[in-house]
């Protein structure tokens, strides 16, 4: 077995799963979600995503009636029953079910689903050997008509940037925003080395989400480079020594290249933030009360 799915407190295989037609996840992807993963048993920065999908969510008005501790034992029950040590996880919580198609917002209850699956087997090999993006020409949605942070179902914006680019013989996209700013690629936050041996990362205030995965990596690099966030445009942020990416399920992967530019993969400070970034995950896996 490969994955389970938890709907609304049952626990169900794929061939199971289901939702109604008329739930507006699946008519509008009027939803929210985290994705995250586990270590031995322990679901990393838990409290973080839960916190951010109640941020999401209340952006959206779309209530989160159960609790914190609910939320966890649901994705523990969950878990247990898929048996891996490692694994993917992705809560997710639409609007709800109505009787009727439209886009009026009143729904009477939200849905809850929660997905458990193995790992990609190609998380190790993309570690070692990286990436190679092209600069999609879809842009980033403005951050005036669609908040960054509401990290939504509807993943248009990502999946039309990512057809650009597998069309032209990349693995995945990074978008820019409307001014020519980098922001973020299609599921991840992006980083470079300067030349100056400077970490730099695009500001929140370009329009990217709030990564968690980010804010480890940033705080993990006090002490081994000096860094910044900010408005870069593309020829000066890919003037760079080394680029990686990151999420919270691959951690950190390099980018051998990105358009025309060519990258050490990994570079040698890619690998000391990785291994910073490490001990940050093995310290909080260690002392984590969210063990299944």
């Amino acid at each position: 077995m490969k994955a389970l799915a938890n709907i609304n407190g049952q626990i169900l295989s794929p061939d199971q799963a289901k939702v109604s037609v008329f739930d507006r996840g699946f008519l509008f992807g009027d939803g929210v979600y985290e994705t995250g993963r586990s270590y031995d048993r322990v679901f990393l920065f838990l409290e973080e995503h839960i916190q951010r999908l109640r941020k999401s969510a209340g952006r959206l008005g779309i209530p989160v009636p159960w609790t914190d501790k609910f939320l966890e034992e649901q994705l523990k029950a969950t878990a247990t029953a898929f048996g891996k040590d490692n694994l993917y996880f992705r809560l997710i919580v639409t609007r709800g079910e109505v009787t009727q198609v439209g886009l009026d917002i009143a729904t009477d209850q939200p849905t809850l689903v929660i997905l458990v699956q193995d790992l990609s087997e190609g998380l190790s090999r993309l570690r070692s050997e990286g990436y190679f993006l092209l600069t999609s020409s879809v842009k980033r949605n403005s951050s005036q008509s669609q908040d960054p942070n509401i990290k939504s179902s509807n993943y248009l914006n990502s999946i039309l940037a990512l057809k650009d680019v597998k069309e032209r013989g990349a693995m995945d996209a990074i978008l820019l925003n409307v001014d020519g700013f980098v922001t973020e690629g299609t599921t991840f936050s992006i980083f470079s080395v300067g030349q100056d041996g400077k970490l730099r990362t695009p500001a929140l205030s370009v329009g990217i989400l709030d990564g968690i995965t980010r804010r480890h990596i940033l705080k993990a690099s006090q002490g081994l480079c000096p860094s910044e966030e900010g408005a870069y445009l593309l020829e000066e942020f890919q003037n760079a020594k080394e680029v990686f990416i990151a999420s919270s399920v691959r951690e950190i992967c390099p980018v051998y290249q990105w358009d025309e530019k060519k990258y050490p993969a990994p570079g040698p400070i890619t690998l000391k933030l990785h291994d910073a970034y490490r001990k940050v995950v093995e310290s909080s896996v260690k002392i984590s009360p969210h063990r299944y």
